[in-house]
């Protein structure tokens, strides 16, 4: 008996000391976590931040994140979770029913729970209206594109708790009425795909992954191809597949809501198909330079260079921030000559599922609208006369100059810097009440 516990005692100790031996001698190679996340950096000793407590906190942070085994450890944790008590501890998950596995933003927009308002989106479809008018004049056109949505496709596994069954107005639904009202051209693929659930001979979105399949974005492509030509009366790539191979071995984006739950195993999912697409042209086929405003549904068809084959250049702004395709790496949106940009395109596409469409089109309306229509810009200069105005008053106000110098030493920013702040909130707040 007194070995038993011996043997269990030394188990148990060589148990508590191995994350601290991996942690400085790391011998096993162990799987990093899977999804979007920062490791806190090592701090660095100083007296100061020692004596207020700060340096232990932010060790103690760096160190839980750093120790041993730590991402077997998580997936255990999950594991456990997951098989035993039905639950998806990654951030947002959903665990629907039958095991389909969704994101909340994609619930909340098919059932109208992210609903922005109708005067948003009258006031926005005014401003897209003027930005497609104007590019149509210089040949551009615009199209504004409705990605699938996964709450939409799969409505029926939609977990009870959120009463799929109570539905309201969606920003799809009012934003389509209000295009079509003001003739702005669109696609919907999300209602599309909706249609060909049943019909189609392949599946159309994964079960444990948030985006289309990449046999839905090929259709998707297709369909794209077919209206560019039709809009420019030209012949351009012949786009399609020779064959659909069936796999149980998942490529991204299929599993990408599976991969981010950090398990030990696998979630149960059914074949997907991979199509092997192909291009075929000649010496007449037009190739379109193509500008695509979009969230990652656009990443399939630009990652897999499906589109790079079909454009003459594939021009992708990444949620109107982060510039793909033909740049240099590292290209930011806001450095490039917009406007130029815009000219210089045969197409300009905006394009999200519903999910993201409460943050649609990520500033872009907005921005275009000053820079290209003239009722924008005869607005910026308004807007500009205005804050240079109020930046004058700030500075002749003695009372109002001593509480700028206060916020200004508050925030660690120059005096200048804050009557500029001050003054653009001042105006920005009068502008949108004279809107209201």
């Amino acid at each position: 008996m007194a070995r038993v516990k011996y043997i269990l005692y030394v188990v148990i100790v060589v148990a508590l000391f191995l994350p601290l031996f991996q942690h400085a001698l790391p011998v096993f190679s162990i799987k990093p976590l899977q999804g979007s996340y920062v490791l806190a950096e090592e701090p660095v000793f100083s007296f100061r931040d020692y004596f207020t407590g700060k340096f232990q906190e932010d060790y103690n942070a760096y160190y839980e994140q750093h120790l041993g085994f730590r991402p077997l450890l998580v997936r255990i944790n999950n594991q456990i979770a997951f098989s035993c008590f039905n639950l998806a501890l990654a951030q947002d998950v959903i665990l629907g029913k039958k095991g389909y596995l969704y994101e909340v933003f994609y619930i909340k927009a098919t059932l109208g729970r992210d609903f922005t308002g109708t005067d948003k989106w009258d006031r926005y479809v005014q401003k897209l209206k003027a930005i497609s008018d104007s590019l149509d004049r210089n040949g551009t056109t615009l199209l504004v594109v409705f990605a699938p949505g996964k709450g939409t496709f799969f409505p029926e596994y939609i977990p009870d708790k959120f009463k799929p069954w109570q539905k309201d107005t969606t920003n799809q639904e009012y934003l389509m009425k209000k295009l079509e009202e003001n003739r702005i051209r669109f696609f919907d693929a999300n209602h599309w795909f909706t249609r060909m659930k049943d019909s189609s001979p392949y599946p159309l979105y994964p079960k444990t992954g948030i985006h289309w399949s990449h046999y839905g974005a090929g259709l998707f492509m297709d369909s794209i191809v077919r209206y560019m030509e039709r809009v420019k009366g030209k012949e351009m790539v012949d786009f399609g597949w020779t064959d659909v191979r069936m796999s149980n071995d998942l490529q991204e984006p299929d599993n990408d809501i599976a991969s981010g739950m950090n398990l030990l195993f696998g979630v149960p999912h059914y074949t997907m198909p991979y199509p092997e697409f192909c291009f075929r042209e000649n010496t007449s086929t037009f190739k379109p330079v193509v500008i695509t405003i979009a969230d990652s549904y656009y990443w399939i068809l630009h990652g897999n260079a499906i589109t790079q084959k079909i454009y003459a250049q594939d021009k992708f702004w990444y949620y109107f921030q982060a510039a793909h395709g033909a740049y240099p790496e590292d290209q930011m949106v806001k450095d490039l000559d917009i406007a130029g940009e815009l000219k210089s395109a045969d197409f300009v596409i905006l394009m999200a599922t519903d999910a993201t469409l409460s943050k649609f089109d990520f500033g872009f309306t907005d921005q275009v609208y000053d820079l290209i229509t003239v009722e924008g810009r005869q607005a910026a200069s308004k807007r500009a006369a205005l804050i240079l105005t109020a930046e004058r008053d700030i500075r002749n106000n003695k009372e109002w100059m001593e509480t700028i110098k206060a916020k200004a030493s508050k925030r660690n920013i120059s005096v200048d810097e804050m009557i500029h702040l001050d003054a653009v909130w001042m105006v920005d707040k009068k502008l949108n009440e004279e809107k209201q």
